[in-house]
């Protein structure tokens, strides 16, 4: 602290360089802390999978028929079975995404009571009315929705018998999903009924089974089972934990940690050559300034001290302002997301490794030049012109 001022002023000697070189870094450090905040999050909604908890679907993802939900209930070690299909749709503008699950009223809420939270008597109402339906409580402030309201979405992709793709809909209530990273998503539970009654098209079917099971350490063997149920019909499934079947649907969009890893290190590649280049012309723009200083006492490792504080200061500040950034970006990009990128934030781990990168970074982009800082000769320094 002693020389702050010094090192301070030795930064902003050439302030023009000194800004761009801070937005280089602090933008590298947006993107780093950005990306690193959506792949915690993906990989927090896959640790919340269920051990317990068996998702039985087709491979290819086609619907199955509600037929076989009387043979899976049958297979020893299930504990309880029920179904859910799904159809994407908006609300007076593709702005506003809505995510529809059409579920098995009766078994549903019941057996996923450790994952939603509503009050007894709206889901009263909801089993009992046709058209009713449960919405997030964070959907339900974005639209500004409330209970008794009748709401009409739009369907994209589940057209009506009548030949429309509006699907009306009468709140009775809401619910939430403490604990859970998927809490702020969008979501409307509808009645599976309502649903496959009006629908034009896979009437009778569902797009997935939930299966409970007593003993996680059998789900190999029951998936095993169930699957043998129907290797031989047409409609053959795929039965996987809660957990390896949030993993898949993650696989099937790429391998996120090899893209994170291959963007943030061309970016901090990049990064590195510029702020190398960029300090090394500092310090040969330097040169007579650090012979005076040494005649006037600094000694080589004063020198060299002063050289890398700059660095230090510099990258560290960027990178403090660009995770500062990145967190209050993420709520942004869920916010654009509506809910489908849950539980966005920077973690404070990703928080601590970003500064600890920007350590890095400067130690290994002034190094050259404290070397040389260290090592320069006084009077070869003041015959330079």
């Amino acid at each position: 602290m002693k020389f702050f001022r010094l090192v301070w002023a030795g930064l902003w000697r050439k302030k023009v360089r000194t800004i761009f070189t801070l937005l280089s870094i602090v933008i590298a450090f947006v993107l780093f802390g950005t990306l690193q905040g959506i792949d915690t999050a993906f990989k927090q909604l896959v640790d919340q999978g269920r051990l317990n908890v068996l998702v039985t679907q087709n491979p290819a993802g086609l619907p199955l028929p509600l037929a076989d939900l009387s043979q899976i209930e049958a297979v020893h070690g299930v504990t309880g079975v029920t179904y859910r299909s799904l159809f994407i749709g908006d609300y007076q503008s593709l702005r506003n995404i809505v995510i529809v699950l059409p579920i098995d009223t009766a078994h549903y809420i019941a057996l996923n009571r450790n994952i939603f939270s509503v009050s007894p008597t709206q889901l009263a109402a909801f089993q009992h009315d046709r058209t009713g339906a449960l919405i997030t409580e964070s959907l339900a402030q974005r639209l500004h929705w409330k209970v008794g309201d009748h709401v009409p979405v739009h369907a994209l992709n589940a057209q009506k018998k009548d030949g429309g793709s509006d699907w009306t809909f009468d709140i009775v209530g809401t619910f939430d999903l403490p604990n859970n990273p998927s809490r702020e998503q969008s979501l409307l539970l509808m009645n599976y009924d309502y649903f496959d009654t009006a629908r034009a098209a896979d009437t009778g079917t569902v797009l997935s089974y939930q299966v409970n099971i007593a003993d996680a350490s059998q789900a190999a063997a029951i998936s095993n089972t169930i699957d043998n149920l129907f290797a031989n019909s047409a409609h053959r499934t795929l039965t996987q934990t809660e957990k390896a079947s949030a993993q898949g649907q993650l696989a099937q969009i790429g391998d996120l940690d090899f893209f994170v890893e291959a963007i943030v290190g061309a970016a901090f590649a990049t990064l590195l050559l510029l702020t190398g280049s960029t300090l090394m012309q500092a310090f040969r723009e330097r040169i007579h300034e650090f012979a005076v200083m040494k005649t006037l006492g600094f000694t080589d490792g004063g020198i060299a001290t002063l050289v890398v504080s700059e660095a230090i200061l510099l990258s560290v500040g960027a990178a403090v302002i660009g995770l500062l950034l990145a967190h209050a970006l993420l709520p942004a990009v869920g916010a654009l997301a509506q809910g489908q990128i849950p539980g966005l934030h920077l973690p404070w781990i990703v928080f601590g490794a970003g500064i600890a990168g920007g350590v890095l970074l400067a130690l290994a982009s002034v190094l050259p030049a404290a070397w040389r800082a260290r090592r320069l000769s006084i009077i070869d320094a003041l015959a330079v012109h």
